[in-house]
């Protein structure tokens, strides 16, 4: 299933007085703005305008904060929201801009709003958004045997076990990476009934939801909306041994609405990037979407091919800005492949990006799954994973198997959860080539499968030593609160010297020793992420733990 949701953005300057606006719905506003001047932020103190994870993940990877992390200068917002019949949205601190309302339908009205904006000092001009429609797919009812019988490998994983295996998670998962101390957002449309879905139980009883905003009504209940960010959510945090496992069910999550789902709606563009700006601040590790823009109701707005270039429109750059801000971002293809536009939609454009398409369990690509290439001649999709008859877990309680990209990449985003778990010191692009060198058309791509399918157990070719994180030692629990223990596979007596290093790179703890199993007591440590690095004869081997 996709949610074929229907936008473009505006970026073609327009005269304000020529616009015909819907008398029931007020026109909203894109303000650029030319600086942060005067704003009360600064680089050097982050914890000001996001939280310690977030600095922890920026430490980790080597992302430093710029000017574009600051937040909009305060008094730009004051000045904008003092100007008569405006209301202020959303300022957006990466694209520094700031999203507005005209509280009036009267063309002179709205015309002097925008002009007394534009002639601020401080403003470097104005856009409308518009409306789009939604379509929301329905999960397929499992009418025959095939689908069982297709997926069914692996009594664990139950009718999920195909999805999980086409990626070489079920792996990933032996040697003990299931996501733990990953961080996923999910920006969506809802997740309706999920907290009385036993999918989801195993989730909230370890506390793995670790947050809910609303930015389409306000407040942190989303639980009331719509069921297609539980479906999402399902492929890759699902846990019913025998009935459905995801890909990375001991991941955390923030469950980010963003999407109205209803048939006619004003243009959530700003919504999108506020979310994620918003999963950012907090330190989430990967930002997955299974959202697609491509036409307006209006088709005057519609987009055009010309623009799919990662650099036109306002959620493809903010995509592109999450990823350099070290997050992992995944989006959906989409599902346009047999319709005329056939091609990926806003923000799967994007440069940096990880833009997946979708499977059969044959490893076939679905003729629903969108195409690149971009308009700048870059292949899309990235990758593919299963999205025909892909088995999700539905608001009413039960599970289906549903068609689409949307699910495609949730599937995909827990697989990358794992492997970026065991390869925790490489960056969210190293993540990326990694992968794609791994994958079943690495010397071929096309603008189909993209590079195609990755092998996530795969041991990067090349790369002494890596394949030591899965054969010297294991590290449990994960997350920790005060001792965690280090176990050696092996069961030589071969010393090692096992070291803690903090974030910055400071050994904080060295121990030698020739134990099978040793228990660090990390209780009087600051909470954090800290790397333990095992060194043999042999070689070395990092893994990342985090303190509670």
């Amino acid at each position: 299933m996709e949610l074929n949701k229907k936008i473009i953005v505006l970026i073609v300057s327009i005269l304000f007085s020529t616009i015909a606006f819907n008398a029931q719905t007020f026109p909203k506003f894109w303000i650029k703005l030319k600086d942060k001047n005067g704003t009360p932020y600064a680089v050097s103190t982050p914890s000001a305008f996001v939280t310690n994870k977030a600095i922890q993940r920026r430490a980790a990877h080597s992302v430093p904060f710029d000017q574009t992390d600051l937040p909009v200068t305060p008094a730009y917002i004051t000045q904008i929201e003092s100007t008569p019949n405006v209301t202020v949205l959303y300022a957006s601190k990466w694209m520094n801009s700031i999203a507005i309302k005209v509280t009036s339908t009267v063309a002179l009205t709205i015309s002097n709003a925008t002009n007394a904006i534009n002639s601020y000092s401080f403003v470097q001009g104005s856009n409308p958004t518009n409306k789009f429609k939604i379509v929301l797919e329905k999960p397929e009812e499992a009418n025959t045997n095939t689908f069982m019988n297709r997926t069914t490998g692996s009594a664990y994983y139950g009718a999920a076990y195909w999805q999980a295996h086409q990626l070489d998670v079920d792996c990933m998962h032996g040697y003990g990476y299931r996501g733990q101390g990953m961080t996923i957002a999910i920006l969506d449309a809802g997740f309706n009934n999920i907290n009385n879905h036993p999918a989801f139980d195993s989730l909230f009883a370890r506390g793995g939801i670790l947050g809910t905003q609303d930015f389409v009504a306000g407040g942190q209940s989303v639980y009331e909306d719509d069921p297609h960010g539980g479906e999402v959510l399902s492929c890759i945090a699902a846990c019913v041994p025998n009935v459905m496992v995801g890909t990375a069910p001991r991941a955390n999550f923030w469950l980010l609405r963003t999407e109205d789902a209803a048939t006619e709606t004003p243009s959530e563009e700003y919504n999108w990037i506020r979310g994620a700006e918003f999963a950012d601040s907090v330190g989430a590790d990967i930002l997955t979407t299974s959202l697609g823009y491509t036409t307006f109701d209006n088709s005057a707005y519609n987009q055009n091919y010309a623009g799919l270039n990662g650099k036109t429109y306002p959620m493809s750059i903010a995509a592109t800005m999450a990823s350099r801000k070290g997050m992992f971002v995944l989006n959906a293809a989409g599902n346009e492949g047999q319709s005329a536009w056939q091609f990926i939609g806003v923000p799967a454009d994007a440069d940096s990006i990880c833009t997946v398409g979708a499977i059969d369990s044959t490893n076939v690509i679905a003729g629903f799954s969108s195409k690149g290439p971009t308009s700048d001649g870059r292949i899309k999709p990235d990758l593919v994973a299963r999205g025909a008859n892909a088995y999700v877990a539905t608001s009413g309680g039960g599970y289906s198997p549903g068609n689409g990209t949307s699910f495609a990449t949730p599937i995909m985003a827990g697989a990358v959860a794992c492997f970026w778990q065991r390869f925790s010191t490489y960056s969210n692009m190293k993540v990326l080539d990694t992968l794609k060198h791994t994958a079943s058309l690495k010397l071929n791509p096309n603008n189909s499968y993209g590079w195609g399918i990755p092998d996530i157990c795969a041991e990067p070719v090349g790369l002494k030593n890596y394949s030591l994180q899965q054969t010297i030692f294991s590290v449990y629990p994960n997350p920790f609160s005060g001792k965690v223990k280090v176990k050696m596979v092996n069961t030589t007596t071969e010393p090692y010297t096992i070291e803690v290093v903090n974030i910055v790179g400071t050994s904080v703890k060295t121990i030698k020793s020739s134990d099978q199993e040793l228990t660090l007591d990390l209780s009087s440590y600051a909470t954090g992420v800290y790397f333990i690095k095992v060194s043999t004869k042999s070689g070395s081997a990092m893994q990342k733990v985090v303190k509670e």
